[in-house]
């Protein structure tokens, strides 16, 4: 495997299925092997690249990579000693970096300006190489292969290439005007300024695949359209500017939202002409069941239309049939999907596999969900077939045994062990620390079963098929009275999962957390679930962890034995809303917050240790997690639309809003141009009163048919879940 590089501290640019992930200052070392590098369609199309400055590499002051798909690195040059034995004083140069990625190559511009009170010149180089592995090669899942890369240079482009596994030619082209290429694939260009000059060189890189990529020539047309970061910025702008907008009073927290909305923004990837979330750069740039699903479960309040286009794309790759090497059965949804030579040649059963248990019902939750806040069933009718088989697959293949349960069981020899969100081969521990033997039955799939049934209900009900929508609730009524077989009365929560032999794992763990979030159980026991995982065991300080610290498999920085997951908090603190639990939802919000603010560009990534906040200032990163990784960037917009009360029924042309709540750092927010049906509404929100935890609806203006419904509690205390009298606005 590449070695370990702290993916907390490097830039990430993204556009379509490419991305670049370097070093802060830009750099792609050639030495040691890492994970670095820029990737197109799950192949590192380049490995190494080096800037030189006069033989000396510079020195980093500053970069940036918040506008996604540009990159910022603001560089200087440590002491040199040029022709003639002269020496320049460091800091003598400004050296700046633009890197701008676009759908299959990348263009950077290198400006150069000298400081120097003299005349100078010296050389610039650029050390470039590739090696054309898969991600998954990379990673070190599968086994290298070896291939041979062909290395040309002509003129002022140096072209790598390498024929796969597959057959397919793959080949990166690197151009830079008045560069001397090199056979070892260097570009050199002479630089001589005078005192105060600037020049600016901008060098062209072409990532190829397939027809065009084996062209006896390496020289490369010029790519065109050549984007400034601030032009880069004005489109992230717009971009935000075309969907719901949240705007608040605090800056800090403001940066945060922005972050996660652009990091949603960049993992934007598409298939077939459908839009999706790839699950995470570097690792999971593609698309994944479960966690594009959860991604756009989040953001439907601000874009609709990348769950429309998730669900498209998952029901064209329905599972069709058994096989068992994939894990696949029909009606299920996919796990992941990879394009790159190993997929292509059958080497791994990854390029298109189905091991997981809870994609299949996230699915239908999100077709219900998508319903909710577009009001239309159109989506609902088109993907019908595919409907039906998943209901199929939860009744018929999903319960192993017959007992009402989802269970799973690995039948690929190299697939995973868990088919859950916990799929690391120790994720689902007992009590003594061992795995658990399968057939497994995770708590929180059969929470998503029970909301994925109540939603098809609703939908076929509003369809007029009434018999179907009665024999949907009575199922899912059905499911949550077998939920009470995971209930550990001695110690007063759910246990993680049912074993083989139906014995349940008595950790203390976050799945249940989910339950809420499916609202599959009842108030009590809804009410136990928060006071268990809310205690000093589970909860850090910063979040809810995977496992609590008492347990015997517990591990602050096991993957998923111990850590903190965004994703993970953001469904237990929507869960939490549901049953009216506010106080603990606002202390699970405000965590996140303060997490995204003390880490670098405001981002949350995948996961971070799950140490006690009394331990350390900051939170401590999780070195390899997934930065950004989409159901994290997903987290903390989800969370505010809850914490205002915001329940859409566009199917009833209604916008409920229960109980809105703002977390300490916000005193006002205001959401313009949120879409609910064929409407759309600006809302204003305001802590008033005395009592710092009032927050009150202020101002609505609605431009089309929506009633906006404020539902205002009976009892004084606004943080009970008692019936509410309405307010039509």
């Amino acid at each position: 495997m590449s070695e370990l590089v702290n993916l907390s501290d490097t830039t990430i640019i993204k556009a379509g299925n490419a991305f670049c992930i370097a070093l802060r200052d830009g750099q792609l070392p050639l030495s040691p092997d890492h994970p670095l590098g820029v990737y197109l369609a799950d192949c590192r199309h380049l490995r190494a690249h080096e800037l030189w400055i006069g033989f000396r590499q510079p020195r980093l002051l500053i970069s940036t990579d918040t506008a996604g798909t540009t990159a910022v690195y603001e560089l200087t040059n440590p002491e040199l000693v040029l022709d003639g034995d002269r020496e320049l004083p460091l800091q003598s140069l400004r050296i700046r970096i633009e890197r701008r990625m676009l759908e299959a190559s990348m263009i950077e511009r290198i400006s150069v300006r000298s400081h120097a009170r003299h005349a100078i010149s010296f050389d610039l180089e650029l050390r470039l190489d590739a090696d054309f592995r898969p991600m998954l090669e990379v990673r070190g899942l599968v086994s290298p292969n070896a291939r041979e890369i062909r290395r040309e240079s002509l003129g002022d482009t140096v072209r790598f290439a390498a024929t796969g596994l597959d057959g397919i030619e793959r080949s990166t082209s690197v151009s830079c005007t008045a560069a001397l290429a090199h056979q070892d694939g260097r570009l050199t260009v002479p630089l001589a300024l005078e005192p105060g000059e600037e020049m600016s060189l901008d060098v062209h890189f072409r990532l190829a695949q397939g027809e065009g990529a084996g062209a006896s020539s390496p020289a490369v047309a010029r790519i065109d359209g050549y984007t400034s970061v601030a032009d880069a910025g004005a489109d992230a702008d717009a971009w935000l500017a075309d969907r719901c907008r949240v705007t608040v009073d605090e800056e800090l927290v403001g940066r945060v939202l922005r972050r996660s909305l652009l990091d949603l923004r960049l993992l934007s990837s598409e298939l077939d002409g459908d839009k999706y979330c790839a699950a995470g750069v570097p690792w999971y740039a593609t698309l994944f069941g479960r966690d594009s699903i959860i991604a756009a479960l989040q953001t439907l309040a601000f874009d609709p239309g990348v769950a429309a286009g998730t669900l498209r794309v998952l029901a064209r790759r329905l599972g069709t049939e058994l096989d068992d090497e994939r894990d696949e059965e029909p009606g299920k949804i996919i796990h992941e999907l990879r394009q790159d030579e190993l997929a292509a040649t059958g080497l791994t059963p990854f390029g298109r596999y189905y091991g997981t248990v809870d994609a299949t019902p996230l699915f239908l939750c999100l077709l219900s969900e998508h319903a909710n806040w577009t009001g239309s069933l159109d989506l609902f009718d088109e993907l019908r077939p595919q409907v039906e088989d998943a209901v199929r697959w939860i009744d018929e293949f999903g319960d192993l045994d017959g007992d009402g349960l989802l269970e799973y069981r690995r039948r690929s020899p190299e697939g995973l062990d868990n088919h859950c969100w916990k799929d690391s081969w120790d994720g689902i521990p007992d009590e003594h620390g061992v795995p658990l033997r399968p057939p497994v039955a995770v708590i929180e799939a059969q929470g998503y079963a029970v909301a994925a049934k109540r939603g098809l209900a609703r939908l076929f009900e509003t369809a007029d098929d009434h018999e179907r929508a009665q024999a949907l609730r009575t199922q899912a009524a059905e499911l949550t009275g077998k939920i009470d077989r995971f209930w550990l009365a001695e110690r007063g929560f759910y246990g993680l999962a049912l074993d083989g032999q139906k014995q349940p794992s008595r950790v203390l763990a976050s799945n249940q957390g989910h339950l809420l979030w499916a609202a599959a159980v009842s108030t009590p026991r809804a009410r136990a679930v928060c006071d268990a995982l809310m205690g000093n065991g589970s909860y850090s300080g910063w979040g809810i962890r995977t496992l609590g610290s008492d347990e015997r498999a517990f591990n602050p920085i096991g993957y998923h034995t111990g850590t903190v997951w965004p994703h993970d908090n953001s469904l237990f603190a929507l869960g939490l809303r549901r049953y009216g639990l506010d106080e603990p939802f606002l202390r699970v919000f405000e965590g996140l917050l303060d997490v995204a603010s003390a880490l670098p560009d405001y981002r949350l990534p995948e996961l971070f240790a799950g140490f006690s906040r009394s331990d350390y200032e900051d939170p401590v990163p999780y070195p390899v997690a997934c930065s950004p990784q989409a159901w994290a960037s997903g987290s903390l917009p989800a969370m505010l639309i809850a914490g205002l009360g915001l329940i859409p029924d566009a199917l009833n042309a209604t916008l409920r809003i229960k109980r809105p709540s703002l977390p300490r750092h916000i005193n006002r927010v205001s959401i313009e141009n949120l879409r609910v049906g064929g409407a759309h509404v600006d809302l204003l929100f305001e802590r008033v009163g005395q009592r710092s935890g009032s927050v009150a609806l202020t101002d609505a203006k609605i431009d089309g048919e929506l009633d906006v419904v404020l539902e205002i509690p009976r009892a004084p205390d606004h943080h009970l879940a008692a019936h509410r009298d309405p307010l039509r606005v």
